[in-house]
């Protein structure tokens, strides 16, 4: 396998690059669209990639967490309200040496990315607002239990980081 190396410059260029392509982000919505009339997860992409186990789990917990983190901006009754929809593209539960050192038994790191995708009428994107989070874990941690664990702490930090992500 090829090994690829990126000067600092290439991933700066390359991000602005990417911020800067239309329809993928915005910066923040028109006040408008800052209430929502529903919120639905898409964990379909971690089902394709055969990833059950983890969308169901990430489809048990992120409904309760997001509308917590977004209780300010629901209007159930506005039927003009945009709908968020909350796409969960990839959960990765680092293996050993995936985190520089070993601090206190973290030796891993787990990802989870994804997108907050806002609908308007007739299922029109609006916009998208790209996420990736990562936390710091134990790969000793491997029982289904302590699985289910880290990728409940993974849903919490994408519910968490989202509203940010979205300027609200």
């Amino acid at each position: 396998m090829d090994n690829v190396v990126l000067t600092r410059r290439a991933v700066v260029s390359a991000l602005a690059a990417l911020a800067a392509a239309p329809g993928i982000a915005a910066a923040a919505l028109p006040p408008a669209e800052t209430r929502f009339r529903q919120i639905l997860i898409d964990v379909a992409p971690l089902r394709a990639n055969g990833d059950g186990d983890v969308a169901d789990w990430i489809a048990a917990e992120l409904p309760a967490l997001l509308a917590k983190a977004f209780a300010a901006h629901l209007a159930p009754g506005d039927r003009n309200a945009p709908i968020l929809r909350a796409r969960v593209d990839l959960v990765t539960l680092g293996s050993p040496g995936t985190f520089s050192g070993v601090i206190m038994g973290v030796d891993t790191t787990d990802y989870i990315e994804g997108a907050g995708v806002v609908v308007g009428a007739g299922g029109r994107e609006i916009a998208s607002y790209p996420l990736m989070a990562s936390l710091h874990a134990s790969s000793k941690i491997v029982t289904g239990v302590e699985l289910r664990l880290r990728v409940s702490q993974l849903a919490q930090s994408f519910a968490y980081w989202l509203p940010g992500q979205m300027g609200l």
